[in-house]
């Protein structure tokens, strides 16, 4: 399978995302947030780390990045993005996935679990997930 990553100004997850992939068996092209067009792949990587200084809506800004449309041509066609810590803000952003992302109450970083539930096993990513709920 072939897989991108999309590479943005100060992302720091780039490479470790690429060494995974290549990991999991996928032939891997880096691709610059400037680049126009993806690589034929399977899979589309939006990789976190500190894109754009890490701010609350730092992905208002990639989303105007020369690569997002593709990108979006991309996802509409059916293919499989994953967006990792700011690059999950990248897919709200350009409106890939519903939804805003706001500041927490206390405006302070928290570490801890949070447990999500699938609602939708019969999906790419979840389908071949065994049911435990």
């Amino acid at each position: 399978m072939n897989s991108s990553v999309i590479i943005f100004p100060g992302s720091n997850c780039d490479r470790d995302m690429a060494v995974a992939l290549k990991k999991f068996g996928f032939k891997n092209k880096m691709v610059w947030h400037n680049d126009t067009e993806l690589p034929k792949s399977d899979l589309v990587v939006l990789p976190g780390g500190f894109s754009y200084g890490d701010y609350l809506r730092c992905g208002s800004m990639a989303s105007k990045s020369k690569i997002i449309d593709s990108v979006t041509k991309f996802a509409k066609s059916g293919g499989l993005l994953l967006g990792i810590c700011n690059g999950f803000q990248i897919l709200t952003e350009t409106e890939l996935l519903p939804g805003v992302l706001l500041k927490n109450k206390y405006s302070k970083f928290i570490c801890k679990n949070v447990f999500v539930k699938i609602n939708n096993s019969e999906n790419k990513y979840f389908k071949n997930i065994k049911k435990i709920f």
